[in-house]
């Protein structure tokens, strides 16, 4: 595969956007160093993005200010649209280097630490799918959180859209 379809992979992965075998092939021992590698370059990246973005919201206040009220209004949006950025870039930056971290134990520890992983992530499945069975069997409604939950076996993170928990 490719440096950029794989740094791309791995990208996608930490937004839980793979299926279970492009995950399974990130977890081969062969892919571990190659994986912490484009995992590092895309922290660099973000942390750039991040520079980058603070220079911008620093020359656009300054420009804006400059404007008199018509830029206090123009300031106030585009402060707000940077916070907004920022807050992305610094969610998925903690991802991965959530992500970062587990591929370094992995590498640190071998591949026994990954099987026992494997492990506890086929229980947390089980009990998951449980979950959802119990709440069908008893016939209750499942609330948001239930809902966010389950979705998290199809690798989509719903938790963030939660609003109320509707009981």
């Amino acid at each position: 595969m490719l440096d950029e379809t794989f740094a791309r992979l791995v990208a996608e992965e930490v937004k839980n956007r793979v299926t279970d075998e492009q995950r399974e092939y990130l977890r081969l021992p062969e892919n571990w160093t190659r994986w912490q590698r484009a995992l590092m370059i895309l922290a660099d990246n973000l942390n750039g993005q991040l520079v980058v973005l603070v220079g911008q919201e620093k020359e656009d206040t300054e420009r804006y200010k400059g404007l008199g009220d018509a830029g206090l209004k123009l300031l106030a949006e585009t402060l707000s649209e940077y916070e907004t950025r920022r807050k992305k870039i610094m969610r998925f930056k903690f991802h991965v280097d959530g992500r970062l971290d587990e591929v370094t134990r992995m590498i640190a520890l071998g591949s026994d630490a990954v099987d026992e992983r494997l492990k506890t992530v086929d229980f947390l499945r089980k009990a998951i799918e449980r979950h959802r069975s119990l709440l069908q069997e008893l016939d209750m409604e499942p609330t948001s959180v239930d809902q966010a939950l389950w979705a998290t076996l199809d690798g989509k993170w719903e938790f963030d859209d939660i609003t109320s928990i509707g009981y």
